[in-house]
């Protein structure tokens, strides 16, 4: 059984307060497809959730892919960029995302996205998994459940 949606609202939410940021998302992976699905989100239009997208799609699939953080200055110039239809992501600038993943099994990719374009360093990326830490855990605690 998956976990509640408002108990991972309530992480991200928390993640994006820690962080102080305006948008923290996060993705479950499903290796097998090459798929990430938005569980929750905190900035971003709730009608996002559920939104699939594959690991070849986006930054987000590209942390998917290589399995290491991704940074972007400038969301929209970046290559691997693609936008959710409904998101109402277009006014966010800046990008990072890591990957979740424990014994070279990836549960997930978590996303935090600013308003004013903001580079982000080591120590960001740090912080990120670090506040990922409890998602990971419950993201290995659902895919539990659901297996």
């Amino acid at each position: 059984m998956p976990l509640p949606p408002d108990f991972m609202h309530a992480r991200v939410d928390s993640v994006r307060s820690r962080l102080n940021v305006q948008v923290c998302s996060l993705y479950q992976a499903d290796v097998v497809s090459q798929t990430l699905q938005i569980v929750a989100t905190s900035g971003l239009n709730q009608s996002v959730l559920g939104a699939s997208l594959a690991f070849s799609q986006g930054l987000t699939g590209k942390v998917a892919r290589s399995r290491a953080p991704v940074v972007a200055r400038d969301i929209q110039a970046h290559e691997d960029y693609f936008h959710i239809a409904g998101s109402d992501e277009e006014r966010f600038q800046s990008y990072l995302g890591i990957p979740l993943e424990y014994d070279s099994v990836l549960y997930g990719v978590l996303v935090v996205q600013t308003e004013a374009k903001k580079t982000f360093f080591l120590k960001d990326i740090r912080e990120l998994h670090s506040a990922g830490r409890d998602l990971l855990d419950a993201l290995k605690l659902s895919v539990r459940q659901v297996g």
